[in-house]
């Protein structure tokens, strides 16, 4: 590249390429360009060049020893590479033919590079001997080349002499830049085409299902990222071998897909060693512009995170967690502890306790502290289902199993659970003849839908639950021992209510502040005498009656005895301040006191008790400044 600094200071230059031009030849500009411009005009240079040069080399081999040379330029006139006769060349140097447009508007005749840029069509012209004191005339024939919105890019000249001169010469420049014109189109063309093909192959490779294109012959022509993580091979291993050695049922589905029934999502599962899961799918046709078949579309994605979303929006996710059981027994912590500690393993786990001490919360309070608390967990209370339904209700059914089968079949309790946690409980009540399927698809983790003969496997942690003895159960031939050695890998054991009575104030508490929030009530206060009373009982039914007790003080808005609640009275008892039910109390002294009791049921959780109180964090710790409110590391 010849570059030369005029006494401006200003960079002239030839092109961005400088081995384009022969390096004995340096060639200079008159056209003089500032820095602003020198980027954008590099830029289309460069273009016209790279295009025009497989061109130019053509040429040179059919102008060598033609008496004829072809000259590019730039849309200023600024010559960027020259082929030709070799000879021709030689005398064009000498004769100063070979030169960048430096023209003179006096000399029209010498200025057919100008002409050809300023009007923008083809020009041709001789030179007569005289202008050159040679003994032949020089025939100049060029014509514009265009960039893809019609402007002029540069200008390709054929220059000759006239002796040989063919009428054919301005015909020839004007095919040759054409032909030029038409590779810049096609490289523009060729890098939109190569960016829409980047992009669509981006988002296909962030999908959340896995694709494959398939041609007419049964061969994987290209697989996604998703696709290819899914099943676990590597997409080179996929390429060009037949989807039927993966998926053998593909001839039936090609032949839906061709037909106006249409593949849409289907159940089925890969022939891949190892990989054991059944995957929805979707087949569709790929059409070439012409509406002609070219190929396949196959989509698949795990059929449990389809059962995910939809237990999701079912209701079929833990809820619980062990922040939210409130407890201050000794025992009761110990429980939650050893609880924390097994919920990362896979082992089964049976939880015993008597009705309503809340087996189901320690159930889904040991999925969530689980490895699959992202997955489902499915609850199915063995006991409330008939001994006919319940085969169905936990491993599914073919459609046509039974009179009522709905049509397409259905799946069951293991299915929905794949990946996640089932929860049966009350499984001392399950019928014998049941324990005995239960057993083997605990077992094997593989079972068959009613009526059907497909083996599906799954991948569940068990947690069952009973208020029963199981080993008195098995001592009546009640229930299987091999079952109760299956469940019964870990044990945990929740005592009732009545053996842990110091939790029951906070137990009344948190209820009383739950229950009115959801009712839209005011919380009602109960007496020192009444909570005394109330952890006095025995509580019969555990949580859960203590529960209901507060909903229905929360319903009436008024404290009932316990005397009440034993001989069912419907009344309620209104709390007699004679009877030292009530004391009289300062406003601040209630404050500190409903902070002190808010505080004590969220476990110090200030986040937790501000929004339970209805103020904000900060104001909170200026009311327990305030109120000389003393806090431990876990109570008041």
């Amino acid at each position: 590249m010849s570059i030369k600094k005029n006494n401006n200071n200003i960079s002239s230059f030839q092109a961005k390429d400088a081995q384009i031009l022969p390096n004995e030849i340096t060639i200079e500009s008159t056209v003089i360009f500032n820095d602003k411009h020198k980027s954008e005009l590099l830029y289309n240079n460069t273009i016209l060049i790279q295009t025009a040069k497989p061109c130019l080399n053509y040429l040179c081999h059919l102008l060598n020893e033609s008496e004829y040379i072809a000259v590019l330029y730039d849309k200023h006139g600024t010559l960027l590479d020259f082929v030709g006769d070799e000879e021709i060349i030689k005398k064009s140097k000498g004769l100063n033919i070979i030169e960048e447009a430096s023209f003179n508007k006096n000399n029209t005749e010498r200025n057919l590079i100008r002409k050809v840029i300023a009007e923008d069509k083809p020009l041709k012209i001789s030179l007569d001997k005289n202008a050159f004191k040679t003994s032949n005339n020089w025939t100049c024939a060029a014509a514009p080349i265009h960039d893809l919105k019609g402007n002029v890019l540069g200008v390709l000249c054929f220059k000759g002499k006239s002796l040989i001169n063919k009428i054919h010469t301005l015909g020839f420049v004007i095919s040759t830049a054409k032909v030029i014109e038409n590779k810049i189109e096609n490289k523009f063309v060729q890098s939109q085409l190569y960016d829409a093909q980047y992009y669509a192959f981006a988002m296909m490779n962030q999908l959340s299902f896995g694709l494959f294109a398939i041609d007419l012959n049964d061969r994987i022509i290209w697989a996604n990222n998703t696709g290819c993580r899914i099943i676990n091979i590597k997409r080179r291993l996929l390429i060009n071998t037949s989807i039927i050695d993966i998926l053998p049922t593909w001839p039936r589905i090609k032949k839906l897909v061709n037909s106006e029934t249409g593949f849409v999502d289907e159940e089925l599962s890969f022939n891949i060693s190892g990989l054991h899961e059944n995957f929805l799918f979707n087949a569709y046709l790929i059409r070439s512009q012409d509406n002609k078949v070219i190929g396949y579309q196959l989509s698949f994605r795990p059929f449990k995170r389809f059962f995910g979303l939809a237990n999701k929006y079912a209701g079929m996710m833990a809820t619980y967690h062990f922040d939210d059981i409130f407890c201050v027994s000794n025992k009761m912590k110990k429980i939650i502890q050893y609880a924390r500690t097994v919920s990362h393993s896979t082992a089964s786990i049976l939880i015993t306790g008597e009705s309503g001490t809340g087996k189901e919360v320690f159930a889904q309070a040991i999925h969530n502290a689980s490895e699959r608390k992202h997955a489902c967990f499915v609850a199915i209370n063995c006991g409330a289902i008939s001994p006919s339904l319940i085969e169905s209700e936990l491993f599914g059914y073919e459609e046509g199993a039974f009179t009522g089968a709905v049509k397409g079949g259905r799946i069951g309790k293991f299915e929905m659970a794949n990946g996640g946690t089932l929860f049966l409980d009350e499984i001392g009540d399950m019928p014998m003849e049941m324990q005995i399927k239960l057993l083997r698809a605990i077992q094997e983790g593989e079972f068959c839908r009613v009526g059907g003969s497909d083996v599906i496997s799954v991948d569940v942690r068990i947690i069952a639950a009973t208020n029963k003895n199981l080993e008195e159960e098995i001592k009546k031939n009640r229930f299987r021992l091999d079952l109760f050695y299956r469940i019964n890998v870990v044990t945990l054991k929740l005592p009732p209510l009545r053996e842990r009575k110091e939790d029951i104030p906070l137990l009344a508490h948190y209820f009383l502040e739950t229950k009115a929030n959801k009712l839209n009530k005011p919380m009602v206060r109960l007496s020192q005498t009444l909570l005394k009373e109330i952890t006095s009982y025995d509580w019969p039914g555990n949580i859960r009656e203590l529960e209901n007790y507060i909903e229905k003080v929360t319903i009436i808005n008024q404290p009932v005895r316990i005397q009440n609640l034993i001989s069912d009275e419907v009344s309620p008892v209104v709390n007699n301040t004679s009877d030292n039910d009530f004391s009289l109390q300062s406003l601040q002294e209630l404050e500190k006191q409903a902070i002190q009791n808010t505080i004590l049921a969220t476990k110090a959780n200030m986040t937790k008790a501000a929004n339970i109180l209805g103020i904000g964090r900060n104001t909170l710790y200026q009311k327990i400044k305030r109120h000389n409110i003393i806090i431990n590391e876990k109570i008041i």
